[in-house]
């Protein structure tokens, strides 16, 4: 299958230019489970604007795999932009995460949240067969651009095997990228294999390379990637651009082995708590369980000095 939509001006180029530090938004809850629009926009308007010395964003992910986004249903995030845009925060400064094992519907998803105006969307792979060819993949992806239509661009592959056990290799990205021009924009690679992202670099370092584990953010920056969308941006928004700016922190190492250590977004969670005093933020939806708020206050204590 190739491509047969209309090529759209917004290019990989302008993905990259855009995305140098963006913070994979955590997602508050109210007591319902519903999500909490006043503290989510006003965590993301916080963060764009902080300035240079903060973080430097143009634009946060919202429904990234810190922000839950695959236990948040559709229907319950379908008035993102209207409710960001209420609380100052536009579309164009909001990457949105797509999931879901049928093609068709994550097309559609992306092609509405496109046509909304969103920066760029993240798109993971089908995440329930296991082991399948990269001629499957590539005709799943192919099929969900078809689904979105004309207003498929800017979609950002999702390599993050740990959680889909799905990887995404160069070769399937060459092919995309090759079928798909005026679509494939980059690829956020989260998967913490430093020998996985050199061969990616190696080959597609003109698109958007965005390095999900910060441990191997400032490297990889120096050998071509582009930034990071990040879950350690919510506490540590200028650490993170330090190290999208090519430059090591020795905090990083402590900060992530601490963080690694736990169960990923309840700890982040537990930090953003902290950090603003606020313990709404722990609230998590199942499968994840939320911290202990005594378990939280003591992760704080901990690490709260070194994130300021």
């Amino acid at each position: 299958m190739t491509s047969q939509l209309a090529p759209h001006p917004a290019t990989r180029n302008r993905v990259k230019a855009l995305i140098g530090t963006s913070a994979a938004l955590v997602t508050p809850f109210e007591a319902g489970g519903a999500v909490d629009w006043h503290r989510f926009a006003g965590h993301a308007k916080h963060l764009l604007d902080q300035g240079p010395q903060g973080g430097g964003m143009t634009v946060v992910t919202a429904f990234g795999t810190t922000g839950e986004g695959v236990s948040i249903p559709r229907e319950a995030r379908a008035d993102l932009y209207e409710r960001m845009e209420e609380h100052g925060v536009a579309a164009g400064q909001l990457v949105e995460g797509v999931y879901g094992p049928v093609s068709a519907e994550a097309g559609r998803h992306l092609g509405r949240s496109l046509a909304a105006g969103a920066a760029a969307i993240l798109l993971a792979p089908p995440f329930y067969f296991k082991g399948v060819p990269d001629e499957g993949l590539y005709r799943w992806f192919a099929e969900a651009f078809e689904a979105a239509g004309g207003a498929a661009r800017d979609v950002i592959l999702y390599n993050i095997p740990q959680l889909t056990g799905v990887p995404l290799g160069p070769a399937l990205v060459g092919r995309l990228r090759d079928a798909f021009p005026e679509v494939v924009a980059g690829v956020k690679d989260s998967a913490g294999d430093w020998p996985a992202t050199q061969a990616l670099l190696a080959e597609h370092r003109d698109l958007a390379i965005l390095v999900g584990h910060e441990g191997h953010l400032a490297q990889a920056v120096r050998a071509g990637a582009s930034g990071a969308i990040s879950g350690l941006a919510n506490v540590a928004p200028g650490l993170v651009a330090k190290l999208v700016s090519g430059e090591e922190d020795p905090r990083t190492e402590k900060l992530l082995a601490r963080i690694l250590a736990l169960a990923v977004v309840p700890a982040v969670k537990a930090l953003t708590a902290g950090q603003t005093g606020d313990h709404g933020w722990l609230a998590v939806r199942a499968p994840l369980v939320a911290m202990d708020a005594g378990d939280a206050e003591g992760l704080w204590r901990e690490l709260g000095e070194m994130l300021q």
